[in-house]
């Protein structure tokens, strides 16, 4: 034993005997161990007093960590941390998670329930605390009405980044906040008087909340969608967790503060109302919205034939001034970049980064229902992006994964995902990690929905600087035609990759949705509770 309690090799000289595999000098002790495997490693401590020593020590353990888990979040963090964790104590814990991890089995399952609780008499369709912007009206459809499944799905009410998951109270009309990691919840300061919810949404340490007042309908006649130019706003809120300190290793509680907020009413448009499909995105300095408003509605002061109202609309939202417009595409802008939807819209998704803004599309041969385009050979995505500010070309990146003899169905399927101009042999450059990364950026069309035909890939948790994700896929083809091949949900950790067991589907993906990271997934239920399934 060293002074401070750690273990040394009692090997001084070559004449002192050798009785245990712990007097053997320290680097051939570490070569020897390095062959094993993470949990027989935290087994070596139940062998004897010398042993657990050994296998206890901080410096040991933290070279078991460095060579078994190198891309664990502790790891990672551990860089930014005036004192190093004790690494003795973290080692079993994220062996332990690792063993989940690749066993696709989770350590822990928690359920939340978020249903509603209305009080008697309330009327629920108006008054509720969370209403869903509506997807497209389309639909997949094989063959018979009876073979249906959806394509897209309503925004859940609950989001989640960084461990910390912002969900709806069902026994009162708030939102809380969730701290995974440290098992604290509080509220989320956000006036809820006479607000609905429409979406919710945590990115970039930033919480964006869109709502509606809820005043009822009264006097309009068959038209039961209330327009009122100040009747659709947006709240953005600072989340931010102070820094550790050499005091005390444990994060400290988070802070969430109100940042700006503003009306979503832009000139150009009619007044937002619920019939109305609005998709965003934000960063922490910037926040686009797109409207699509169909001008079919029974609107007596329009022309039914007239195409439906479209605007992309971009705020600064980081201005200690407040948020404003930097740049608003109207439809015939919009039909100039290509990006106009009329009455088959496309758009999957709006997204953002620094400096541009990114329309998604996709279609699929299958598709039915009013707003079905006309279908594609197999799977049509693209992606189309657009300066935020200033002068520029447009960015154009899609893929019509027409299929081959060999079931090649996407040219970027799989883990070694290829990119237009990447056409380098260096092996070393070639790893999951660099993949993740370039399958992350929102310039490439969504790929990742057809990457494994015939499967549709519903959603996705990319944990990139862990290497780890998530995926969930949906055989509708093969579902309506076999029994036996269920939805299902895999694991890719590294190189590895793991299915979980069936019945997690309906745990997690009754939304559509899942998130989190290595330490665990999140998703709802079918009975509409929130499970956390930790690792």
């Amino acid at each position: 034993m060293n002074q401070t309690g750690g273990y040394t090799s009692h090997v001084n000289s070559i004449n002192t005997p050798i009785s245990d595999l712990t007097d053997l000098p320290r680097d051939v002790f570490l070569l020897i161990i390095s062959h094993l495997s993470p949990a027989e490693s935290v087994l070596c401590r139940r062998v004897s007093r010398s042993w657990r020593a050994a296998f206890t020590d901080d410096g040991i353990s933290r070279n078991l960590m460095r060579w078994h888990f190198p891309r664990a979040r502790e790891m990672r963090h551990a860089v930014d941390v005036p004192d190093h964790p004790p690494w003795a104590r973290v080692f079993p814990e994220i062996a332990r998670r690792y063993f989940y991890l690749q066993s696709a089995r989770p350590r822990l399952t928690e359920e939340i329930d978020i249903n509603p609780r209305p009080s008697p008499g309330q009327n629920v369709g108006w008054n509720a605390l969370f209403q869903a912007f509506d997807p497209w009206d389309r639909w997949l459809q094989w063959e018979s009405d009876d073979n249906v499944a959806d394509f897209q799905h309503h925004d859940p009410s609950w989001c989640l980044d960084d461990g910390l998951l912002i969900y709806p109270q069902h026994t009162s009309r708030s939102y809380v906040a969730y701290d995974l990691e440290m098992g604290s919840r509080f509220p989320v300061p956000f006036d809820y008087t006479g607000r609905v919810i429409r979406r919710v949404r945590l990115a970039h340490g930033v919480l964006v909340i869109e709502w509606r007042m809820s005043e009822e309908c009264h006097g309009i006649g068959d038209n039961m969608f209330v327009r009122h130019r100040d009747r659709y706003s947006a709240t953005a809120f600072d989340v931010r967790r102070p820094a550790e300190s050499n005091a005390s290793p444990v994060p400290g509680p988070w802070e969430v503060r109100l940042r700006a907020e503003w009306k979503l009413y832009q000139v150009g448009l009619p007044p937002l109302c619920d019939a109305d499909h609005l998709l965003s995105a934000h960063t922490a300095t910037h926040y686009a919205l797109y409207v699509w408003q169909d001008a079919g509605l029974p609107r007596p002061w329009e022309d039914a034939r007239e195409q439906p109202a479209e605007q992309l609309t971009i705020w600064e939202i980081g201005n200690a001034a407040g948020p404003r417009v930097v740049r608003t595409l109207a439809r015939h802008d919009l039909d100039f970049l290509g990006i106009r939807q009329g009455r088959t819209p496309m758009i999957r998704e709006v997204l953002l980064d620094d400096a541009n803004v990114y329309v998604h599309e996709e279609t699929h041969r299958w598709l039915e229902g009013p707003h079905a385009s006309t279908p594609p050979r197999n799977h049509h995505v693209r992606s189309t992006g657009i300066p935020i500010s200033g002068a520029g070309p447009r960015w154009l990146d899609e893929c019509g994964a027409a299929g081959d003899i060999h079931l090649s169905f996407c040219p970027r399927a799989g883990s070694a995902v290829a990119r237009p101009g990447d056409n380098s042999d260096d092996d070393d450059d070639d790893t999951p990690g660099r993949l993740l990364v370039d399958r992350k950026w929102p310039g490439w069309a969504p790929c990742w929905r057809h990457e494994e035909f015939p499967y549709l890939t519903v959603s996705d948790v990319v944990d990139v600087r862990a290497g780890v994700r998530f995926v969930a896929r949906h055989c509708f083809l093969m579902e309506v035609l076999s029994s036996s091949v269920p939805p299902h949900i895999s694991l890719c950790a590294e190189t590895d990759k793991v299915r979980f067991a069936d019945g997690v589907w309906g745990r997690l993906l009754a939304a559509g949705k899942i998130a989190g990271d290595e330490r665990w997934v999140v998703g709802q239920n079918e009975d509409g509770c929130i499970t956390i399934m930790r690792f």
